[in-house]
């Protein structure tokens, strides 16, 4: 019990910088524009490179994996996020890009590789811990974007958030060390997972990833100025972004066992589906409905992940295989999220037509749907015992 309640918090503790570092830039934007006398595609640049390296770093996930073992890659990329961190300290624009470079390609491949480690540790529990992974991601990411402006401006350095995100980082590579030292975790050799590109179960999950990671960058991109249409003023549009996010923090640990209650794994999968158009409806109508609204499709927002990881898990029958599995899906996944907000700019078009494109998000909700559905029909990814002969 002490070595599983050991394990839990240094995984809590891993995933607790696995959002912030990146979410703590955009409130800086005003002040590292002018200090560093940056242009939009400049600033632009530094925000996208995270985005990008989740979804084309993930591929190499697996591999370091084979090489280093799962536990010395997690030691890898724990580094490469601290090392970034102290990088992007120094106050010039190429430290604040080469910094960022290696805080992406840290948490792309955290992304792939902590999913795996809690599997591993946590066969029985798998679903409530991820539930819990999922959960303390959307924290880091909300501390990350509250605390850094505060903190810029109490200490009258604009880059003390990314220097004590690089020091916690610090303290989490020694706190690992210690656990993966004290035999906590065994050092194993990962294996290639065969022909899991050929596999309808494997799209099927990647899809289920992929599209809710791509519903979650359009409406927290295109939300506020929606509802600035609906005459909000910009802060309580923000602020209904702010309860769409929270809201998912709670439905992601409570998703296992939501989960659990519906029974087969399309029921729930419908049921947050039914939420999150329910919601979309609600912002449409105004008023008091767009808090209503940001619940209703935010609680589902955080349950999706969650499900998707889930998916991961049950869907395969070793470390290796989930391995390559996570890394396709968010590879993939992330990949995809990015055209979703580019997507919805193309349906709203120079006539501003918002019904078409939520038209678009409401049809996306449909296909995550229709996803989960086809990822429920399959027990496993290989669903032959003689696919399925890795270290587990």
């Amino acid at each position: 019990m002490q070595k599983s309640l050991a394990a839990a918090l240094v995984i809590i503790a891993v995933t607790l910088q696995m959002r912030g570092p990146v979410t703590c830039v955009g409130p800086l934007a005003e002040r590292l524009t002018a200090e560093m006398s940056l242009s939009a595609a400049l600033y632009g640049l530094v925000a996208a490179l995270p985005i990008a390296a989740f979804g084309l770093v993930s591929f190499a996930a697996p591999g370091s994996a084979r090489r280093f073992g799962l536990c010395g890659a997690v030691s890898v990329f724990l580094i490469s996020l601290a090392a970034g961190g102290f990088i992007r300290s120094l106050p010039n624009y190429p430290s604040l890009l080469l910094g960022t470079v290696f805080i992406g390609a840290g948490i792309a491949s955290l992304n792939v590789l902590m999913p795996v480690v809690i599997k591993d540790r946590f066969p029985q529990n798998a679903g409530r811990m991820m539930g819990i992974y999922t959960g303390v991601i959307g924290l880091s990411g909300s501390v990350g974007a509250l605390v850094s402006a505060p903190l810029a401006g109490l200490s009258g350095f604009t880059q003390t958030a990314f220097l004590l995100w690089a020091l916690y980082g610090t303290a989490v590579i020694i706190l690992w060390k210690r656990f993966t030292d004290a035999g906590q975790n065994r050092r194993e050799t990962m294996q290639r997972a065969p022909g899991l590109w050929r596999r309808p179960a494997a799209w099927a999950v990647t899809a289920v990833m992929g599209l809710q990671s791509l519903l979650i960058y359009t409406v927290v991109a295109w939300l506020p100025p929606y509802l600035l249409t609906q005459g909000t003023s910009s802060s309580l549009g923000g602020a209904a972004v702010a309860l769409y996010l929270l809201s998912g923090l709670p439905a992601s640990i409570l998703t296992a066992r939501f989960m659990k209650f519906c029974g087969p794994e399309w029921v729930s999968e419908f049921l947050m589906s039914f939420s999150y158009l329910a919601g979309l409806w609600c912002w449409t109508q105004g008023g008091w409905w767009i808090a209503l609204g940001s619940i209703l499709a935010g609680a589902p927002q955080g349950s999706m992940l969650t499900a998707a990881f889930i998916l991961v898990a049950e869907k395969t029958r070793s470390s290796a295989e989930m391995l390559g599995l996570s890394a396709m899906t968010q590879g993939f996944g992330y990949l995809g999220a990015g055209t979703g907000p580019l997507i919805f700019a193309a349906c709203l078009g120079d006539a501003e037509n918002w019904t078409s494109a939520l038209l678009f998000v409401a049809f996306v909700i449909l296909l995550w749907a229709g996803a989960g559905f086809a990822a429920s029909r399959f027990e496993s990814v290989f669903p032959a015992d003689k696919h399925a002969r890795h270290i587990r």
